[in-house]
C-alpha cells in the first residue's frame, strides 16, 4: 500500500477543550514581543492553525476580543526585528502608534513594524491571516522597508490578501518541498504591495527630489528610462542624483528592479493571461531570456514556477513540543 504523501506540520490550539480561567493565558502565551490584554474576565474563545515556513510564520485564528500592545517596555525589554502582518476576514481592528489611529476591516492589511511602538484592538469575535515576516528576509527583495500602519488598497494589496486567502486554504496539504518557494513568493508579493509606500522623510516631503525622481520613472515607458534626459529634466546633477539612489544600487538598476516587480506582480495575477513574453516586453524587457536569468537572479525561482506554483525545495520540519513553545521559537528565529 502506498505511504500518504508527506505534508508540513500544521500546528493547532483551541481553547474549547481547556478550562475557562486557562483559556486566555493559553493564546496570550504565543507571544512575548507584546503586552496581551482582554475587556473583561471569563471564558475567552481562540482557534488557530499555523504553520512554520522558510523565515516566516503564517497562522490563520478566529479569537474573542483582545489587545495587542508593543509599548515602551515592550520595544526596550524585547528583541524584535520583523514584521506582523494582519489581513482581516471578519471583525473590527484599530490600529494605534505615534501620529496613527486607524480603522480597519476585512480587504484591508495592517502591518505592524516591531522596532516602533503599535497597538492593536480587536473588537468582538475576529477572524484573521497572520503572518510574522523576518524584516532581513523581506528587505533581500526590494531594499529597505520602513511602513507601519494600514496599507493603502491598491491592485497589489488586492493581490496579496487574495493569494493569502488561497495559500491558508492549500497549506494543510502542502509538502515540505513546497515550503521554500511559497515563502519567497508570499514575500515578494508583500514586496510589491508596500514597494511604492513612501519613507517617513519623503512622506513628509512630498516634493522632494526623491519623491520627483520616483514619479519620474513611473512616467517614463518600461525600458526607456534615460539618465542624462533624467537629470536635465529634474534640473537635477549626476552626483545628487547618484547619492539619491546609491542605497539601491544606482538608477538604473532601481528602474530594473521596479520593472521586474511589475513583471512579478503580472505572472502572478490569475487573471492576467499574457504570455511570460508578452508580460515582459510590456515592462520594457525585449529579451525573454535574458528577462528569465534575472528574474531568477532576483526572486530565486522562475516565472513559470512562479505560474504554475511548482515548487522544489526541501524544508526541515520543526521539532515536537506544544504549539505555544513551537511558535514562540520559531518567531526567535526569525532574522
Amino acid at each position: 500500500m502506498d505511504q500518504p504523501a508527506p505534508v508540513i506540520p500544521t500546528m493547532h490550539l483551541t481553547t474549547a477543550d481547556l478550562p475557562e480561567d486557562r483559556q486566555f493565558a493559553a493564546w496570550a502565551s504565543f507571544t512575548t514581543q507584546s503586552r496581551v490584554t482582554r475587556p473583561g474576565t471569563g471564558p475567552f474563545f481562540a482557534e488557530a492553525d499555523f504553520w512554520n515556513l522558510d523565515r516566516m510564520l503564517v497562522s490563520v485564528q478566529t479569537t474573542d476580543a483582545f489587545t495587542m500592545d508593543r509599548d515602551a517596555q515592550y520595544l526596550q525589554s524585547t528583541a524584535a526585528n520583523h514584521f506582523l502582518i494582519v489581513v482581516p476576514y471578519t471583525g473590527e481592528y484599530r490600529f494605534t502608534a505615534p501620529g496613527i489611529d486607524e480603522a480597519l476591516g476585512p480587504g484591508d492589511v495592517v502591518v505592524a513594524n516591531l522596532n516602533r511602538l503599535g497597538r492593536c484592538d480587536i473588537a468582538g469575535r475576529a477572524h484573521s491571516i497572520g503572518i510574522t515576516m523576518s524584516r532581513a528576509f523581506l528587505e533581500e527583495a526590494g531594499g529597505m522597508v520602513d511602513v507601519h500602519g494600514v496599507l493603502p488598497r491598491t491592485p497589489e494589496t488586492r493581490l496579496f490578501v487574495a493569494f493569502l486567502r488561497s495559500l491558508v486554504e492549500q497549506l494543510p496539504s502542502t509538502a515540505p518541498a513546497s515550503v521554500a518557494p511559497l515563502s519567497r513568493i508570499v514575500r515578494d508579493l508583500f514586496a510589491n504591495a508596500v514597494a511604492g509606500i513612501a519613507r517617513p522623510e519623503g512622506r513628509a516631503l512630498a516634493t522632494t527630489l526623491r519623491a520627483r525622481a520616483h514619479a519620474y520613472i513611473r512616467a517614463q515607458p518600461p525600458g526607456s528610462l534615460d539618465v542624462e534626459r533624467m537629470i536635465a529634466d529634474l534640473a537635477t546633477t549626476r552626483s545628487s542624483l547618484f547619492r539619491l539612489f546609491r542605497d539601491e544600487g544606482g538608477v538604473l538598476t532601481f528602474d530594473r528592479r521596479r520593472r521586474l516587480r511589475l513583471v512579478h506582480r503580472a505572472v502572478a495575477d490569475p487573471l492576467d493571461h499574457r504570455t511570460l513574453g508578452e508580460i515582459g516586453f510590456d515592462c520594457g524587457f525585449e529579451d525573454a531570456a535574458h528577462l528569465a536569468n534575472q528574474f531568477k537572479a532576483s526572486f530565486g525561482y522562475s516565472m513559470s514556477d512562479l505560474r504554475g506554483h511548482i515548487n522544489d525545495h526541501p524544508v526541515a520540519e520543526p521539532a515536537g513540543a506544544t504549539p505555544a513553545e513551537l511558535y514562540r521559537r520559531a518567531v526567535a528565529a526569525l532574522v
